[in-house]
């Protein structure tokens, strides 16, 4: 079964003989027409079954070991650190045909709570200033991880969840780069909750939401001690912004200053990463600090590389 089945559902309709009747009289007229054929576009998502990143056309891509451009549906990474750390084995909710199961995979578990600080202005001078302390606005699982617990059993992150200065200057209205940048490991961007976006690879270069263990909101913790998101759960998206209809809310800002927003497009369709270009994103009318504005702008999405897959503009 394949991830995101883009099928054309028909729609037949047969308009047969009507009987009128009116005032104890009746009469009866053949109004039999040929089928009338309308089609719709239909996306839908099987988070039982979601591809690999990391396997072809769904690459990873480095640029030190020469891949030296970006590529559509992938992630292209400046580089993959020499210590590299976590889960390798995702055996247990990969499906016969090679997808995974996001609903088979174990969550940490978890009802830990946090002091975050969250800010965002202008200054008046085009720059949008970010501040904070990087920890969350919502609950996170317990890290390090329990022992004994399921998530455990595939990955014992050693690592707890500390504070960090948040203090970034971006482009309040952000440019695109004469060329695409590559995707360096860190913090990718800062979510409206409070936390760090990172990119969809682990340290070992593989897909990091298939292998690594994550808690409800599709976060967790690493060696820096830094809270971040690989996936968007439902549980993060509903905790940001309800999405009812329409276009889904911005969710947080990458570092080149663009917004990322939620799965969903400009007539509230779902997207999934073919709908985007080589950076994970697109241009369009959307909602820009109060005003509606062609901008270029991120999405999440449910598949690989789910939030970026280069910068469109200069990191900061």
């Amino acid at each position: 079964m394949n991830l995101f089945i883009k099928r054309i559902s028909y729609r037949f309709t047969l308009i047969s003989t009507v009987l009128l009747t009116t005032l104890g009289c009746s009469s009866s007229e053949d109004t039999t027409e040929p089928l009338e054929e309308t089609q719709t576009e239909v996306t839908t998502i099987e988070l039982t079954s979601l591809p690999f990143g990391g396997e072809t056309p769904t690459n990873i891509l480095i640029r030190n070991q020469g891949q030296s451009t970006p590529d559509f549906l992938s992630l292209w990474l400046c580089g993959l650190p020499s210590d590299g750390a976590g889960n390798a084995d995702a055996s247990d909710w990969t499906n016969a045909d090679g997808s995974w199961d996001y609903n088979r995979k174990p969550q940490v578990e978890g009802n830990v709570t946090w002091m975050s600080e969250f800010n965002v202005s202008l200054d008046g001078n085009g720059n949008r200033i970010i501040t904070g302390n990087a920890l969350p606005d919502h609950p996170t699982g317990i890290f390090p991880i329990t022992p004994g617990s399921d998530a455990y059993r595939y990955d014992g992150n050693p690592n707890i969840i500390s504070e960090h200065v948040v203090n970034y200057r971006l482009p309040a209205i952000p440019e695109i780069a004469q060329e695409p940048n590559c995707v360096f490991f860190g913090p990718s961007g800062i979510s409206l909750s409070g936390s760090a976006i990172y990119h969809g690879s682990s340290t070992l270069g593989n897909d990091a939401a298939a292998h690594e263990m994550l808690d409800r909101f599709g976060g967790h913790t690493d060696g820096t001690e830094t809270y971040h998101y690989h996936f968007p759960s439902e549980d993060l998206q509903e905790h940001i912004h309800e999405h009812e209809t329409g276009h889904a809310p911005l969710m947080g800002y990458m570092l080149d200053g663009f917004g990322i927003y939620g799965p969903y497009g400009e007539d509230g369709e779902l997207l999934t990463s073919q709908d985007l270009d080589e950076c994970h994103g697109h241009k369009h009318p959307v909602l820009w600090d109060g005003e509606i504005i062609d901008l270029y702008h991120y999405h999440w999405t449910y598949d690989f590389p789910y939030n970026i897959g280069c910068f469109k503009g200069t990191p900061q």
